[in-house]
């Protein structure tokens, strides 16, 4: 038999916590007292849901990826040509002072923990394998030359993406975004077959 049981209030108080906390200082500086703060729960709360730090931030991160996977889809779901749907994706607006909501854990030791770098692989995994097969189904249309390694121009247009968050950040400028996505679609414009 199914559960049925809503999940606690207090529960997902506490994972909408971590959620905020993980975008905003990352996991490192997230503390229990300021997940405490965030929530507005009780420290048995928190002992009574999670076993600790880590696996609220693993639930957390679960959340996040499943949120950010189902908006990349929407974009790719369409039926627009593949390289609108490309163009879709780099043209969305982005907060590059914050940097992406899963990417910029990336660079934490922490992420060592099979149980932090889990959702941020599938995530990447599934943004990569998406993209490939749109650029696959633009060189099947004639859209993209047929020469073109779509799994490598995948991998750098995901890329391209994380490092204009990281320029971003590093210059307190949203512009590099702007200018590191705008310099993508020019490289996927020059894909078209001559």
């Amino acid at each position: 038999m199914k559960n049925t049981r809503k999940p606690s209030p207090k529960r997902q108080r506490l994972v909408d916590a971590a959620k905020a906390l993980l975008w905003d200082m990352g996991y490192e500086s997230m503390s229990p007292q300021k997940i405490l703060q965030k929530s507005g729960v009780g420290q048995g709360s928190l002992y009574h849901h999670f076993n600790g730090k880590v696996e609220l931030a693993s639930t957390a991160l679960d959340d996040m990826e499943a949120e950010m996977r189902a908006s990349f889809d929407q974009i790719f779901a369409t039926h627009s040509s593949p390289l609108k749907r490309l163009r879709a994706y780099l043209c969305l607006e982005r907060e590059g002072l914050r940097g992406c909501r899963l990417g910029r854990l990336a660079n934490e030791s922490a992420i060592a923990d099979e149980a932090l770098r889990a959702p941020l692989a599938r995530y990447f995994t599934h943004v990569q394998a998406v993209i490939t097969q749109t650029l696959d189904e633009a060189v099947q249309g004639g859209d993209i030359d047929k020469s073109a390694p779509t799994t490598d121009i995948a991998a750098a247009l995901v890329a391209v993406v994380q490092g204009g968050y990281t320029l971003s950040r590093i210059h307190q400028d949203p512009v590099h975004i702007k200018r590191a996505t705008q310099g993508a679609l020019t490289l996927l414009n020059a894909l078209h077959p001559q």
